[in-house]
């Protein structure tokens, strides 16, 4: 839950409006709520994902810790409603060794947090990346996270499924985060 509330606290500084869970949809705003694209990602949410906030990231405003890039919920309003995060961190060291540090960053954020099940997998377009299963809390507020983790040479990427320990599978996370594609990060390009 503290990682929810971080990542939402973050969001609300940003300067995009956040919709409210119980407002009726609007129509599709340009950009496309349902993508995020930069030189060297594209992620497309699920049609039933509403869009509650996006930054636009440049790497000059990337430091090296995690800073929260795009925010989307599943089910909104419902009681097994799950976010879809996105989210950066400046990282110019090697792709294959992030996820290591990604592991520290997450085991150092909240008491009792659980990795496991990291296995190499390829996005949609070939790139290596890592799924990781992460659980923390307790009781009422125990949390189950999904996250597709990698580098691009510039950064490093955490796209994430957060759901209450129960709500979801890993093939349902799979699912809601799969279409996603990356290369590395065009060092040529603004």
């Amino acid at each position: 839950m503290k990682r929810l509330l971080v990542i939402a606290a973050a969001l609300g500084a940003l300067s995009i409006p956040v919709r409210s869970l119980g407002q009726a949809p609007e129509p599709t705003p340009s950009p496309d709520p349902l993508v995020y694209t930069d030189p060297a990602m594209t992620f497309r949410a699920p049609p039933d994902a509403v869009l509650l906030a996006r930054q636009e990231m440049t790497l000059d405003n990337l430091s090296q810790d995690m800073q929260p890039v795009a925010l989307w919920v599943l089910r909104p309003g419902k009681e097994d409603a799950r976010t879809i995060s996105l989210t950066m961190e400046a990282y110019g060291g090697p792709p294959d060794q992030w996820v290591s540090q990604f592991e520290s960053q997450t085991h150092g954020s909240q008491e009792g947090t659980l990795i496991r099940n990291k296995t190499a997998i390829s996005l949609k377009n070939g790139m290596p990346a890592y799924f990781v299963e992460i659980a923390y809390g307790s009781g009422f507020d125990a949390r189950k996270e999904y996250a597709i983790v990698w580098a691009d040479g510039q950064r490093g990427i955490v796209l994430a499924e957060t759901t209450r320990i129960g709500d979801a599978s890993a093939d349902e996370a799979r699912r809601v985060l799969g279409d996603v594609s990356a290369v590395r990060y065009p060092i040529n390009q603004p």
